[in-house]
């Protein structure tokens, strides 16, 4: 009879829970597939919980939980990712500002992809993914059946206005 000690019992429960970031990120990527967005930001809200910024899977579940958030709370997943691209620059590139004004505009929150657009266009002038971006939203500001979405551009000065 094999004796275990309680700190290898504890481990392998731990281990065996799914609570590991890694885990807990595939978990939220199925329920972001499957449309469970509270359910995905749940997943992802517990593998970044602790998770030092520069641990490798700190971006994509950051990332997967303001996707989450774009379905639940619009304008905190533009605050979220505004703050995510201005702590981590060096990370945070065009086709993540792209990603995450589309998922904006795919739940018609256009007022918070428009300021995600800006900060990519301002940050990727000559991208053409940020062109593609600023005709999407200028698209979209264009099909609202009112103006507030298309004086925002404007005065940017953009041409939606």
């Amino acid at each position: 009879m094999h004796l275990y000690s309680p700190a290898l019992v504890l481990l392998l429960l731990v281990a065996c829970s799914g609570s590991d970031p890694s885990t807990l990120r595939k978990e939220g990527n199925e329920a972001l597939g499957k449309g469970d967005y509270k359910g995905a930001l749940s997943k992802f809200e517990s593998a970044i919980s602790g998770l030092d910024p520069q641990h490798p899977e700190y971006l994509r579940i950051d990332l997967g939980r303001i996707q989450a958030l774009c379905h639940v709370d619009p304008a905190r997943a533009r605050t979220a990712f505004l703050e995510l691209a201005k702590a981590m620059p060096a990370k945070v590139g065009e086709n993540d500002y792209s990603l995450i004004c589309s998922r904006l505009l795919d739940v018609g929150a256009t007022l918070d992809a428009i300021d995600v657009m800006k900060a990519g266009h301002d940050r990727f002038p000559e991208s053409s993914t940020m062109k593609a971006m600023v005709k999407a939203v200028e698209e979209a500001a264009a099909r609202e059946a009112t103006p507030e979405a298309l004086n925002k551009l404007k005065g940017l000065g953009y041409a939606g206005g």
